[in-house]
């Protein structure tokens, strides 16, 4: 191992980089992990609700359920939209 023959004020520096190299590594992977389960979420979240919502207004324009649906599909898709700005920024 590199480390192995380094003297102590070294060897903290060689630890103190390799654990930031990593932690960076681990962050960038997790973000980017996180960002595509929300930009899953999304689309399921629109495919899933609002559209069949919309298209059950579209066909019957006094129902309740379908408009509750619809309500709670955009509210999911508005705090999914605001999470993944929020990781953009």
């Amino acid at each position: 191992m590199p480390s192995d023959s380094l003297s102590p004020e070294e060897r903290q520096q060689y630890d103190l980089v390799y654990h930031a190299t990593k932690n960076a590594v681990w962050d960038v992977l997790g973000t980017a992990v996180y960002l595509l389960f929300l930009v899953f979420g999304g689309l399921v979240v629109l495919f899933g609700f609002v559209l069949p919502a919309l298209g059950a207004l579209s066909q019957t324009a006094d129902s309740p359920v379908a408009l509750g649906i619809g309500a709670v599909g955009l509210i999911l898709l508005v705090a999914i939209g605001y999470r993944i700005v929020r990781l953009l920024q």
